[in-house]
């Protein structure tokens, strides 16, 4: 799964990556953070009501599709399987007619380690910019205003990636037809570029705990650490007296 990414790249790395795509951005970059977590918002790529291009929009992560009845649900609903994306009813109609994808620097694993979770950062040894596959989804509040809502989609990782974890974001490569025809194919042409999609150059390091808390943010978040050595050898019990001895 991805629970935590980071966004430390400007819009001149994001329309070079998506070279070709018609790429409509804000004038303000987007605000670095190493710590988006789920319901914040993210900026992502949505495609354009007319032509084939592309537009920039601030969505929040977590889907609510149109008949939730409550918002709390979309904190369930950051991630979406490729294995079930086109049956569940969370996600099924979003996959049909509403894929997006959301640029990242990076992204955060944790692996339990002599019995501590630990966090690893994960990156593309050649791009700054990582380009999750996802889904959108518009849900009415209450209220009546509309609010955008969007998921990454993950699948089985394969080695080396899963010697880490055994879940991966499904990642889109730069400049190539596979980014157009995820926004405006249909659901079969999403397919065939999922199943056909062959990660980036993934690489990761340890870093700092710190990342597990929501509120914590910054660079050194990203930066390596060393792996705490592994705990003492818990102290044998005495052994009782015994005839036998």
């Amino acid at each position: 799964m991805c629970g935590r990414f980071t966004r430390e790249m400007t819009w001149a790395e994001v329309v070079a990556f998506t070279r070709g795509l018609d790429l409509i951005v804000p004038e303000t970059q987007p605000e670095h953070s190493w710590n988006v977590c789920p319901t914040q918002d993210s900026p992502v790529l949505v495609p354009e009501k007319e032509g084939e291009g592309a537009i920039v929009k601030n969505l929040r992560w977590g889907l609510l599709p149109p008949w939730a009845k409550d918002p709390k649900i979309g904190a369930s609903m950051i991630n979406a399987r490729y294995e079930t994306v086109a049956e569940k009813p969370a996600f099924r109609k979003a996959w049909q007619s509403r894929r997006c994808l959301v640029p990242a620097s990076g992204y955060y694993e944790w692996r339990l380690e002599h019995g501590v979770k630990q966090p690893y950062f994960i990156h593309d040894l050649d791009s700054p910019v990582l380009m999750f596959a996802g889904l959108f989804e518009n849900w009415k509040q209450p209220e009546g205003e509309w609010l955008q809502t969007f998921a990454l989609i993950t699948r089985a990782a394969i080695d080396p990636m899963s010697q880490l974890h055994d879940r991966t974001p499904l990642m889109l490569h730069a400049a190539s037809s596979e980014l157009k025809g995820w926004l405006h194919g249909d659901a079969a042409d999403a397919k065939a570029i999922a199943d056909a999609a062959v990660p980036p150059r993934l690489v990761w390091h340890p870093v700092t705990r710190a990342v597990s808390n929501p509120r914590s943010n910054g660079r050194a978040l990203v930066d390596p650490v060393p792996l705490p050595p592994p705990p003492p050898p818990e102290p044998e019990e005495p052994r009782s007296a015994s005839l036998f001895d």
